[in-house]
């Protein structure tokens, strides 16, 4: 198999959650969401929207919400910026949380690739509706009635590294059909 910059940073990416207390460059964010703005959307109607959280007062708050449903919460804290992807399903009413999914995806790649950590907090709960949760972040970043929060990406320079395994390839890969593992004509 041959191998890239993109795949070396898809498997080295994990989700990191306690960074160092240093600062970011804004040229890193930039970059960062940057490549939010790249993801693909369905007939590329880009439904996304990014908030970026800097004040310490605001991510303890966003804190104490997201502390209500996974533990972990405390990166928040530490991490310098937090990005919250938020997207219109008036835009896609069938598509957006892929959209901002891969819109959030796009932007842990790029802080990988950049030397930075992230790990990415989903709100959305793929109901028509929002849940309590959800419904409280946006009301805490004044988002508009009607967007959906898809996610919370907290960044930063990461304070450990994290190691991560995968299964097999052979393992989840079938031909044609579920239960098919022979490749024939590859």
């Amino acid at each position: 198999m041959k191998d890239s910059d993109v795949l070396r940073n898809i498997r080295e990416r994990r989700s990191t959650h306690r960074f160092l207390e240093e600062p970011v460059a804004w040229e890193a964010i930039e970059a960062v969401l940057e490549a939010g703005r790249w993801a693909p959307s369905h007939f590329n109607c880009q439904p996304w929207q990014f908030i970026v959280i800097q004040k310490p007062e605001t991510r303890k708050k966003l804190s104490e919400i997201v502390q209500r449903f996974t533990i972990a919460w405390e990166g928040m804290l530490q991490a310098p910026f937090t990005i919250c992807t938020y997207v219109d399903p008036a835009m896609d009413a069938r598509h957006f949380a892929e959209a901002g999914a891969a819109a959030t995806q796009n932007m842990a790649l790029m802080a990988q690739s950049l030397g930075l950590a992230s790990y990415w907090i989903g709100l959305s709960n793929g109901q028509q509706k929002p849940d309590e949760a959800e419904s409280d972040v946006a009301l805490a970043l004044a988002i508009p009635k009607g967007y959906r929060v898809i996610s919370l990406l907290p960044l930063g320079k990461p304070a450990y590294a994290a190691a991560s395994q995968r299964k097999k390839l052979d393992l989840l890969l079938h031909f044609d059909t579920h239960g098919n593992r022979n490749r024939k004509g590859f």
